[in-house]
């Protein structure tokens, strides 16, 4: 059996935007089967094992004052040792440090990246280094600002996260990684927050991500 560890956010958590209550400010997650990691689970079978990971508001590497222990730097490591052996680590982080009370250049934010990519590339417990999928996320709608969490994105979110694709695409060719970018899916994205993805952008990033699974691990194992 194959081993993944899925680490990502919120759109891989799974917040479901249709789902928004503005009385509470609270949105219900969706469903393991309509999740972008559960419809790869299903489509890939009972060879692999997806491992899910995800937090609402996880940052790469800087600590968000207003929603602390969301870190990934630090998560990731306890990650990676709590699951060895991991065949494939896939990352999927970036759009929460957009937000504007952080001030980070696209280029700041796919430094935080590379760092993750450092650490999953490293071996735990002697077990061979997991091959790493670096996912950039889909960019942020060109309204963030004025959209539902716009008070905390601002105008300037929508730009950076266009620049995230290629920074990203450059850190998985220096550390051979293999690359997905949300942006060629062409999502539609939730209407009122322009951040997270409906169910069927799930279901996109899912055939995206099994095709590029079933080519980095069949050559170590039949399909």
């Amino acid at each position: 059996m194959k081993h993944i560890l899925c680490f990502g956010d919120s759109n891989t958590w799974g917040y479901d935007g249709a789902t928004y209550d503005p009385a509470t400010g609270i949105a219900k997650r969706m469903d393991y089967e309509m999740r972008w990691t559960g419809v790869m689970q299903k489509k890939l079978g009972e060879n692999y094992r997806v491992i899910e990971n995800a937090l609402n508001g996880r940052t790469c590497m800087h600590e968000d004052p207003y929603s602390p222990h969301r870190l990934g730097l630090c998560s990731l490591e306890e990650a990676l040792e709590a699951n060895a052996p991991l065949d494939l680590v896939i990352l999927k982080l970036g759009v929460n440090e957009l937000k504007s009370m952080f001030s980070l250049t696209a280029g700041m934010i796919s430094y935080g990246m590379e760092k993750l990519v450092q650490t999953a590339q490293t071996s735990c417990y002697g077990y061979p280094i997991p091959k790493v999928l670096l996912i950039a996320p889909h960019p942020v709608s060109k309204d963030i600002d004025r959209a539902r969490f716009g008070f905390a994105f601002g105008p300037l979110a929508h730009l950076k996260s266009i620049e995230l694709a290629a920074l990203y695409c450059d850190i998985a060719d220096r550390y051979g990684c293999e690359f997905i970018d949300c942006s060629e899916l062409r999502f539609t994205l939730d209407a009122f927050d322009g951040l997270h993805y409906t169910r069927e952008d799930h279901a996109k990033l899912a055939n995206a991500a099994t095709g590029k699974v079933l080519k980095m691990l069949q050559s170590t194992q039949q399909i």
